[in-house]
């Protein structure tokens, strides 16, 4: 797209060349009109390009930072969730109402605190 504005924008530059031969204003006024019309168009259009980069990098950021659709809860210890091939205790309230994985804490023997959410999770 900014190719065939740049080129729009030569082809304007070569109309006011030849233009400079004719003696007629309101030519060389639509000239001009034009001219600036296509420089606007130009700048717009490298803004939309710079967006378009930013949108991109954002959504490849969120595909690989989110979480896999098939992954779900193994089991239970102590309250909080198990997944599979990690050994890390999980809030479950967070995991069912976001699909976080928040990391628990110890608190003593029996019950463990989430800092996302700040439930406490034991089994009695």
């Amino acid at each position: 797209m900014i190719t065939t504005i740049s080129t729009a924008i030569t082809l304007v530059k070569r109309l006011r060349e030849i233009s400079k031969n004719i003696e007629d204003a309101e030519l060389k006024g639509g000239l001009a009109d034009l001219s600036s019309e296509l420089a606007d168009l130009k700048l717009e259009a490298a803004s939309h390009k710079e967006h378009i980069a930013a949108l991109q990098e954002e959504n490849t950021l969120l595909k690989r930072t989110s979480l896999p659709t098939d992954e779900k809860p193994i089991g239970r210890k102590w309250g909080c969730y198990q997944f599979k091939d990690d050994d890390g205790l999980y809030c479950p309230g967070c995991w069912d109402s976001k699909r976080k994985k928040s990391s628990t804490t110890r608190v003593d023997t029996q019950f463990r605190h989430c800092p996302v959410c700040n439930a406490p999770i034991g089994s009695c």
